[in-house]
């Protein structure tokens, strides 16, 4: 087990955003061949039993994050806050299947079939499972090495799935090999991570019980609100929206890769420094910096393409999704700077502050989102979505205020947008006499705009230069403020 106290945030994050790259391009990869094979009918269905089986899982993820919590405190007994941890999933499981059978006939309705049911609660199983495993992995210590034990999940698991679609298995054949793949990783990070479980006592019951109260709720609203915009649309719109709707997510996601590796990382850190009374606003502030900095440009790059580019990935009726495109390319934008306030307050011990937020955002999303979907479709739940994000940050920025007296912004997060700007401007310039027919002009136009925007953020952000010139491998500096 590793001091968390010193941990490196920068360090940690640049190895868990190699992982989550490659885990990005995996989990694009296999969008791309469930959507040629399946359309978006077919792709809606697997993503709406997931979205479910997600919210399930949080109750197991809540868990994992309480002992996550535990262990990265000094002088803790890592064994057995894992045992607890491991019996508290096992309880969760067999309520979980005793829920299904008894009301295995509307869930086979909702879902369109029993197999697709049973394999949305083999997810909870094993995905829950998982997130214990993993969570307490990073909370010793290894936040990047448990980042790509997921990168090895996501691996193990698109070979499974592309096995069962091969053989006909189609959107039950994604769930399961979903399940399989979480189940072996599961199992391997236990052996990785080289902590035995230990049978707890009521002691550490009790403290892993006084986080999980607020972490569990939170995880459970936070996936609820994530997953919300798939159920919305499918009961409003149909599973067509949904195929839409997700290939959209998807292109977005890699927006939220360095923002994760630097959530996990300051989580784990202001932990231990918290805990041994040790000031945190100055790691907030460093992570504010750059957990914006892919986010930004996909935005501006998803604004000058948006058709073009789920046309060519995904095929020409995937075009729709254009409009979806950029609204979920703006909500990463709130989402990613959403990030390390959550990091922060948990870190602090304070998850009752991200569980009110998360409260207060699913509370005005709910309603605006079925109100907007059923007038104006997908684009009205998308819309939704945006504007509670938007809320979600204005409200961290006051609690940010009311605990350290100061807003997380730096002047590096508005460098990113004017290079961000920039590229977007050349694209505009390019796109008057260039269309976008084939991969080769869309990849040659994404490496053109990234050329620009990281050309031009070098230029005037004399921190950026800073950061590069410190060695990134070193990690993100503390600066003075500006």
């Amino acid at each position: 087990m590793r001091d968390t106290t010193s941990l490196s945030v920068g360090r940690e994050a640049l190895y868990s955003l190699a992982s989550k790259l490659a885990m990005a391009l995996v989990g694009f990869g296999g969008t791309v061949v469930f959507a040629r094979l399946l359309g978006p009918s077919g792709l809606g269905v697997y993503r709406t039993a997931l979205s479910v089986a997600f919210i399930a899982t949080q109750i197991s993820g809540g868990v994992g994050t309480a002992v996550k919590k535990r262990v990265s405190e000094v002088d803790t007994d890592p064994g057995a806050f894992f045992g607890a941890g491991l019996i508290a999933h096992a309880g969760i499981t067999i309520a979980v299947l005793v829920g299904l059978a008894l009301f295995i006939d509307p869930a086979a309705e909702y879902f369109g079939s029993i197999e697709v049911a049973l394999g949305a609660v083999a997810v909870v199983a094993t995905l829950g499972l998982f997130n214990v495993v993993n969570r307490m992995y990073a909370g010793i210590g290894y936040p990047a090495r448990s980042s790509w034990m997921d990168t090895i999940r996501s691996v193990v698991t698109l070979g499974f799935q592309l096995l069962f679609l091969w053989v006909g298995m189609e959107a039950f054949g994604l769930l399961a090999g979903l399940a399989l793949g979480t189940l072996a990783s599961a199992l391997l990070a236990t052996v990785t991570a080289g902590i035995r479980p230990t049978v707890p006592d009521r002691e550490i019951f009790k403290r892993v019980y006084d986080f999980a109260r607020q972490s569990v709720p939170n995880g459970l609203l936070a996936n609820f609100y994530s997953s919300a915009d798939v159920m919305i649309i499918t009961a409003v719109v149909g599973t067509a929206a949904t195929g839409l709707y997700t290939t959209a997510l998807q292109l977005v996601m890699p927006a939220a890769m360095l923002a994760g590796s630097i959530g996990g990382a300051l989580g784990v850190r202001t932990s231990g420094r918290s805990s041994a009374g040790e000031a945190v606003d100055q790691d907030l502030l460093n992570a504010m910096s750059y957990t914006g900095l892919f986010a930004v440009p996909m935005f501006f790059g998803a604004l000058a393409m948006p058709r073009a580019i789920p046309r060519t990935l995904f095929g020409p009726e995937f075009a729709a999704a254009g409009a979806a495109l950029i609204g979920m390319a703006l909500f990463q934008i709130g989402n990613v700077y959403a990030k390390p306030f959550e990091s922060t307050f948990q870190g602090i011990d304070q998850p009752g502050v991200v569980l009110r937020v998360n409260l207060l955002v699913l509370v005005f999303h709910l309603p605006l989102a079925v109100i907007l979907g059923t007038e104006y479709g997908l684009i009205g739940v998308v819309g939704a979505t945006v504007m509670a994000e938007g809320i979600r940050i204005a409200v961290y920025q006051v609690l940010a205020y009311r605990e350290f007296d100061r807003i997380a912004v730096a002047r590096p997060m508005a460098e990113q947008f004017v290079s961000a700007g920039a590229m977007y401007l050349m694209l505009e310039v390019v796109l008057t006499t260039v269309g976008v027919r084939n991969w080769v002009v869309l990849v040659a136009l994404v490496g053109a705009g990234a050329a620009v925007y990281f050309g031009t953020l070098f230029v005037i952000s004399s921190h950026f230069r800073a950061t590069l010139g410190s060695s990134l491998p070193v990690g993100l500096p503390v600066f003075d403020d500006e």
